[in-house]
């Protein structure tokens, strides 16, 4: 979710399947490139192996995290494209809504990022979480350790800080899952290393690396019926996955792909909605707008991209047309946005 602040008014967001209500959006930060120019799909599966594409669920958002409230609602947190910080979308009938911020110790931190959500026993949501440098102060010193932090929830609103939990250099999104047992595992990305580090806790506080994965992209973990764990994550041709009988120290991959999809497809996250359904929530990226934003901040575009028309003037930025208007170009793009520049992601 690589972005680039700049101080603008207040921005509206559109959002999918049938329509959605829009949330106020203050005068605030808005971004250029990165959750500005993503999407949030959904895709739907019988086995949770094989799933099969339904269509976009939300506009100017990323790194969505699909989960089961404790009131029984269908919710989804992401980070939203207009102001860069975590909200809670909500399913209401065939409608998804674009929620509303959480706050967390009562504030919404515009720099807590790549929500990850557990529920615990039907009434807690444990809500995982990477804290970077985006919105005010110095960015992170070359090769700093990224933290992440973990809060409580009776809501899925107002969150209480418990603390850190994790830190490694270059991590940025992750997935978090309770055993059968008792222990957690955690899964973070190291994009940059294009591997994926595994760590276990005995009670969710505090994490130790127990494993690290090649060739792998930005994780979801999902505990099956039989005690299994499945990682999966975008990988080459579509989402792939790899299965866990130890407890997350060692992983067999699994063949084919998980979903097949034409363009770029990431961060996945999978609920269950009965005992033979699921769906996958995940995220997809405009390259006409990252093209945009690249050269907005002076950062070459993809190679074999067409050039935007003109550079844009200084204090504007790019963002993806409002609902109903057409939309630029096929959707595909890098799974992080704009390379980093400045207090970037």
């Amino acid at each position: 979710m690589r972005t680039r602040a700049v101080i603008a008014g207040a921005l509206l967001a559109g959002a999918g399947w049938a329509s959605a209500q829009q949330a106020p959006q203050p005068a605030a930060v808005a971004v250029t490139g990165g959750p500005s120019c993503h999407q949030v799909h959904t895709a739907i599966s019988t086995d949770a192996k094989s799933f099969r594409a339904e269509g976009q669920l939300l506009d100017r958002a990323s790194v969505p995290d699909g989960v089961k409230l404790p009131d029984g609602t269908l919710g989804v947190f992401y980070v939203n494209g207009a102001d860069h910080g975590i909200y809670l979308g909500r399913q209401s009938g065939t409608r998804w809504d674009r929620g509303q911020r959480i706050l967390l110790d009562g504030v919404y931190d515009q720099n807590a990022v790549d929500p990850d959500a557990v529920v615990l026993f039907g009434d807690r949501v444990r809500l995982f979480y990477y804290k970077g440098s985006f919105i005010g102060g110095a960015p992170p010193a070359p090769g700093g350790l990224s933290t992440f932090y973990s809060a409580s929830s009776r809501d899925g609103v107002n969150f209480t800080v418990e603390g850190k939990v994790f830190e490694i250099a270059g991590g940025t999104d992750l997935s978090a899952v309770l055993l059968s047992d008792g222990n957690w595992i955690l899964a973070v990305a190291r994009a940059q290393q294009q591997e994926i580090v595994i760590a276990r806790s005995p009670d969710g506080m505090k994490f130790e690396t127990v494993a690290t994965l090649k060739n792998a992209g930005i994780p979801e973990l999902v505990r099956l019926d039989d005690g299994q764990v499945r990682l999966l994550f975008n990988g080459q041709g579509g989402m792939q996955s790899r299965v866990s009988e130890d407890g997350g120290r060692t992983w067999v991959d699994e063949p084919g792909n998980r979903l097949d999809y034409p363009g770029f497809a990431a961060d996945p996250s999978v609920i269950r909605l009965a005992f033979n359904q699921w769906r996958m929530f995940f995220k997809t990226a405009d390259q006409a707008c990252e093209d945009a934003a690249r050269q907005a901040m002076g950062a070459p575009v993809a190679p074999g991209q067409p050039q935007p028309p003109r550079p844009l003037p200084p204090g504007q930025q790019v963002l993806p047309p409002l609902p109903g208007q057409p939309q630029p170009g096929p959707i595909q793009g890098v799974p992080k946005g704009p390379p980093p520049l400045g207090n970037a992601k």
